[in-house]
């Protein structure tokens, strides 16, 4: 599935600024514990991407615990903390895929209990129309802390925008780290309708037209930005952005 082609104006955070500001707002929203990552490509050098680092917390991600990586090596670049040990999920990514710009692996509750369950995640609230009919299921829940093990999830996830890791969590491939914010806190929230609804029935999975419909909505760089407003605000009035820049 193609990603949304229609570019947003750029956020002038610098990548560690706004790499700390997602990780932040994505923590706040309850989609993102002690563990998890953001990561996006550098702008202007493709074979480099940045990643908030294995030892912050991401409750208090600063911009300077923000690292880059060398995409071809796969080594930190430079002195300082290292990259998390699943790092390797972004990197295969990226090599695999040069039209993804941002990265975001975390473990959203509802997510992980629907995979538990066998039952993959699909787009059953309109919030959750990016996604495709059926996401796939990476069948292990291991640490993707390999290549190896990167290259299996990159494979899985293909040419598509998305795929949860039994057991364990979820993988996003996208356009922007905006995005990327956008997209899991609704992937959640359309597994916790899909979870809900098959409390009593047979939920209504969107399909076809209808759903290319529905992504043609959601895409609108308007809706996207608009999304990332009401999640930065938030996180910002609750103090969740403090000291940010560090």
């Amino acid at each position: 599935m193609a990603l949304a082609s229609k570019e947003l104006p750029a956020l002038d955070f610098g990548c560690g600024g706004l790499i700390a500001r997602a990780v932040r707002m994505i923590n706040h929203a309850g989609c993102m514990d002690m563990n998890g990552h953001v990561s996006m490509r550098d702008h202007e050098d493709p074979n480099m991407m940045w990643i908030n680092s294995r030892k912050a917390s991401r409750s208090s991600l600063t911009a300077h615990d923000v690292v880059p990586v060398d995409l071809r090596t796969g080594k930190r670049i430079g002195i300082g903390d290292e990259p998390p040990s699943e790092f390797h999920i972004h990197r295969e990514i990226y090599l695999r895929r040069p039209d993804v710009a941002a990265v975001e692996h975390s473990h959203p509750e509802h997510i992980v209990t629907l995979s538990i369950a066998g039952k993959p995640l699909q787009p059953v609230f309109a919030v959750g129309a990016f996604l495709p009919e059926n996401v796939p299921i990476f069948p292990h829940a291991y640490l993707i802390d390999t290549v190896e093990r990167g290259k299996a999830v990159a494979l899985a996830l293909g040419e598509g925008t998305a795929v949860t890791l039994r057991g364990h969590g979820f993988v996003i491939a996208g356009p922007s780290v905006e995005h990327m914010v956008n997209w899991i806190v609704s992937a959640e929230d359309n597994a916790k309708a899909q979870f809900n609804a098959l409390q009593i029935g047979e939920p209504h999975v969107f399909r076809g037209e209808e759903l290319e419909l529905m992504r043609a909505q959601i895409a609108d760089p308007k809706i996207v930005r608009k999304n990332w407003d009401y999640h930065y605000e938030t996180a910002r009035r609750a103090g969740a952005l403090d000291g940010v820049d560090g």
